[in-house]
């Protein structure tokens, strides 16, 4: 169809165009108007015969435009009520199927525009959303459903029903049933009580709400007038005037007007720049172009005036500004205003026209003006093709010059990831770092999210050495579970349960005393370091035995509560653990005791010892031996002999086998190593005062640097080799024992307190190379250990006496290796066939705790919750005597457990698991004075039996 042109249509389509542009938030386009929105007028086309074709034009230049289109629609009037009918009317028989509504749309072009503009064909001018006009629509077709009771409200169903929220809250009758479901008297009697404050309260009002629909609520009954809000109680009665029982009582125009007006706020505001007048909404600022909506062949009878009509007296009585813009053609003129004759303009006087048209606005539509929007032009019938040369060239190109409809850019800052792009790069550039963090945390076992997230746990990762990340800190729960090896985590795991089950049971009884103690020792390593994994997760076990011992039903049984702490490998970070994590964790917490573990002496160990002292935190040693480390804090506790001690019994041992030189093992010596070197210190100053030789070999990166033990033919029997280093390097030092023929030629082999941690280890141990070596090494907790394999089936060895503590420990012990042989398999079962002494010192340290607590309770007689001051534990630990499952504990002389026993145990074939070690010397109290004891100080079946001999066993014992 060709594009009318006549004398005038370049200023109506300009003029036409320009109404389209939407003007900029600080513009004023004239004298006239005011700065942003300004008030569009009705344009109505007065059309001539035969240029009924101006409009469907428009429409399809509007459609080819390119992108971004001004959004519009085009509406046949005379068929809009047809459209409508045949969109509510759903498919099929008309008799069978049910319309979806009982009667059609008051505004039929209404609904037929609300549907043609939220199509999906303007890109950001897209209206999906007409929430106000299609509820109000939609409550005039429905019939309201017959009541279902007395207090039913057939309204709040039918709103539930648009909103989709069709389940009904629970009403006064259903909270009465439950309420009668109670069990006692009193607590029925104070529910009702409640209901009734409920009721008085507003529980009404709640029951009545409909979810989902509060925004639509408010802005009917509170920010429009028609049909008067406030005749109603509230929305239910204002909804229930709208349906088709009650809206014939309500003035018809009143409806309709609440219907347009709906329909321009819905426009309003998809199209508002701001948020609560000052915060920018992004989406109305990238709306640069009005709606614009063509509507053809109006007239009186298919409704197109009425509509318009109405448009015109909504804003004239609200005086709002709405962003619709309505060209509509037909070949009557418009309703005017009482007496008032206005003629129609000519398209070529159309600007002029329309700039006094918006001077005198104000006044007419203060006077409520019938026609006080309306701006009527006459539509000239289009000129023959061959009579168009008369035209003036801007009409005859007006097609393609000034029908361009394309849409004004949107501001930078409002336009699609223009904000969003640089905020997401900024995001992803901010999160690389972050993201990176979490790689590095997850790499090491170290959890970065949920301890921001749980209290008891505080973890952070850092560089213990180059290339050796750790995750350090504490934890109560598994939030945090240090190590990889599954044995030390099943550890912990078991732990954390048992803390969780002692604040349960804390709560049901607040007066029960609640202790808990920090295991701090190094738990993680580099991947490549030699595990003695095992020997951590030996002493968690011996914990999580005196937790599951505590942490029963009782009314004065102390509950006690584990946190692990790590201090990295070789406790590289244990200052900065206690400086900024276990000092602020004290502070806050003051159930918390005191400090059980420290593993290794070493600079950094003895450097949190002092920082716990300073901080007034007691401390317990459970494994460390290293000499002057109770000078480092006046707190600080040992449960195990120190180096001097021995060393006194290696010189005991050496004269006990008549030894006639003692060769000293040790890495080269340093300021860091402090338990190496007071050690190797000690034992050639006590050999010398026994005039026992000794001789020193040192090596500097590893023990395979030296000689190997059976080098020559010379007899060695007589003569004792003591490796006085770390149990990392003990399977390289044994290599030099591996190689010989004749094993009757090698010295004993006797090794230091920190072998322990090597002999748990089965992956260290299970080296072929090792077949048939005898190695003997210091027990500190040696009387655990020769309670033997009975002690695995409940019951110690009765050689080795010890009574109910030791009987507590390995029937608890015995239940732990059965539970532990069932759930790990491999080599992360345990290995050994004895209790570990490790588990029994680490059992006693938690124990000494809970001892202090309930001595001080049945002491001072303190019926409620004891929490006294750390210092006043640590005086009670000085005046009190600990009877353990690894002897009696007591600082009344000293603070270092020299008066406890050591030992010297003996493996005949270290490669084999099942070889149990067996005393070979011992210094020390037993678990009674008086019990048996051969001249090897071990325990024996009488006192000062004969059987044992400096020559027992093989040379190599």
């Amino acid at each position: 169809m060709a594009e009318p042109v006549f004398t005038g249509v370049h200023t109506l389509l300009s003029l036409i165009q320009g109404l389209t542009e939407r003007p900029r938030f600080l513009s004023r386009p004239s004298e006239h108007e005011r700065r942003g929105d300004q008030p569009l007028p009705l344009l109505c086309l007065q059309r001539e015969p035969g240029a009924s074709g101006f409009l469907t034009a428009l429409s399809a230049r509007m459609e080819r435009a390119s992108p971004p289109k001004v959004p519009h629609a085009f509406v046949d009037a005379a068929t809009a009520q047809e459209q409508s009918r045949q969109r509510w009317a759903m498919t099929g028989d008309p008799v069978e199927v049910p319309p979806l509504r009982e009667e059609m749309p008051l505004l039929p072009i209404l609904d037929v525009l609300s549907v043609s503009l939220a199509a999906d064909r303007f890109g950001t001018g897209q209206l999906t959303r007409f929430d106000y006009y299609r509820l109000a629509d939609w409550l005039t077709g429905q019939p309201l459903p017959p009541s279902q009771g007395r207090n039913d409200r057939p309204v709040l169903r039918l709103l539930r029903k648009w909103s989709g929220k069709d389940a009904h809250p629970t009403d006064s009758s259903e909270l009465s049933n439950a309420i009668d479901g109670a069990t006692s008297g009193p607590t029925r009697l104070g529910l009702r009580l409640l209901l009734w404050i409920g009721r008085r309260a507003g529980l009404h009002w709640l029951e009545a709400r409909v979810p989902g629909l509060s925004r639509e609520s408010r802005w009917f009954i509170r920010r429009q007038n028609y049909m008067i809000p406030r005749h109603s109680v509230n929305f239910l009665g204002f909804a229930e005037r709208l349906t088709l029982d009650r809206r014939g009582s309500e003035s018809l125009d009143q409806i309709k007007k609440l219907l347009v007006h709906a329909f321009l706020e819905d426009l309003r505001i998809a199209y508002r720049r701001r948020r609560w007048r000052i915060v920018p909404k992004r989406s109305g600022w990238r709306r640069t172009s009005y709606l614009t909506v063509l509507l053809d062949n109006v007239t009186q009878e298919n409704g197109g005036w009425e509509l318009l009509q109405l448009i015109n007296e909504v804003r004239n009585e609200t005086g709002e500004l709405d962003p619709l813009f309505v060209v509509a053609a037909s070949d009557e003129a418009p309703p005017t205003a009482a007496g008032v004759e206005s003629e129609a303009v000519d398209p070529a006087e159309a600007d002029y026209e329309l700039s006094e048209w918006q001077r005198t606005l104000p006044s007419r539509r203060q006077q409520l003006v019938k026609d006080a929007r309306y701006f009527r032009v006459r539509l000239p019938s289009p000129d023959h093709p061959d009579s168009t040369r008369r035209l003036r060239r801007d009409d005859r190109n007006a097609w393609d010059v000034a029908a361009a409809f394309r849409t004004r850019p949107a501001p930078m800052l409002a336009r699609r990831g223009l904000v969003e792009m640089p905020l997401l790069v900024a995001l992803v550039v901010a999160m690389v770092p972050v993201s990176q963090n979490v790689q590095a945390y997850w790499a090491a076992n170290c959890s970065y999210f949920r301890p921001r997230f749980t209290d008891g746990v505080a973890v952070k990762l850092v560089d213990v050495a180059p290339n050796d990340p750790q995750c350090i800190g504490y934890s109560d729960n598994d939030a945090q579970i240090f190590g990889t090896s599954e044995r030390l985590r099943d550890a912990q795991k078991a732990i954390f349960k048992q803390n969780e089950w002692a604040e349960r049971l804390h709560k049901e009884d607040a007066h029960r005393p609640y202790l808990g103690v920090v295991y701090f020792v190094g738990l993680t390593h580099r991947g490549a370091a030699p595990d003695t994994d095992d020997a951590s997760a030996e002493e968690l076990e011996g914990l999580y035995l005196r937790q599951s011992q505590q942490n029963v039903e009782s009314k004065s049984s102390p509950l006690l509560r584990v946190i692990v702490a790590n201090g990295g490998g070789g406790m590289k970070k244990a200052p900065e653990v206690v400086r900024e994590m276990l000092r602020p964790l004290f502070a806050r917490d003051r159930t918390i005791l005191g400090v059980l573990g420290l593993d290794r002496t070493v600079a950094e160990t003895e450097e949190a010892i002092t920082q716990l002292g300073l901080a007034g935190i007691p401390a317990v040693g459970t494994t460390l031996t290293g000499n002057g480390l109770a000078d480092r804090s006046p707190l600080y506790f040992q449960l195990v002999p120190a180096n001097t001690r021995q060393a006194e019994l290696l010189t005991k041992y050496a004269q006990y086998v008549r030894a006639k030189k003692v060769t000293v093992y040790h890495p080269k010596l340093g300021s860091s190593d402090s338990y190496v070197k007071t050690l190797v210190e000690a034992v050639h100053g006590r050999l010398a005062e026994a005039k026992i030789k000794s001789v020193d070999m040192p090596w500097t990166n590893s023990p395979m640097e030296l000689d190997s033990l059976c080098q020559g033919t010379v007899d060695h029997s007589d003569e004792i080799v003591y490796y006085a280093g770390r149990e990392d390097d003990f399977g390289d030092f044994l290599t030099g024992a591996a190689s010989c023929y004749n094993d009757k030629l090698l010295p004993r082999i006797v090794a230091d307190d920190s072998v322990s941690r090597f002999i748990a280890q089965e992956k260290n141990r299970k080296q072929t190379k090792l077949a048939g070596l005898a190695v003997s090494y210091v027990g500190m907790g040696s009387l655990v250990t020769l309670a033997g394999p009975e002690c695995l089936r409940g019951k110690p060895a009765p050689l080795v006496g010890g009574g109910t503590p030791l009987n507590a420990f390995c029937a608890g012990y015995s239940d732990l290796h059965k539970s532990l042989a069932k759930t790990l398999k491999g080599d992360e079962a345990p290995a050994l066939l004895w209790p570990a002494e490790l588990s029994g010192l680490a059992y006693d340290g938690a124990g000494l705790f809970v001892e202090a607590i309930d001595q001080m309770r049945r002491r001072l007689k303190h019926e409620g919750t004891v929490r006294p001051d750390r210092g006043a534990v640590a005086q009670q630990f000085r005046e009190m005597t600990f009877r353990g499952a690894t002897g009696a504990i007591a600082f009344t002389t000293s603070r270092i457990g020299n008066n406890r026993n050591l030992a010297i145990l003996r493996i005949d074939n270290v490669y084999d698991l099942k070889a149990e070690p067996h005393c070979a010397y011992l210094i020390g109290a037993l678990f009674e004075t008086k019990q048996p004891r051969g001249a090897n100080g071990c325990p024996s079946e009488r006192r000062g039996g004969s059987n044992q001999t400096p020559q027992d066993g093989s040379s190599t014992g």
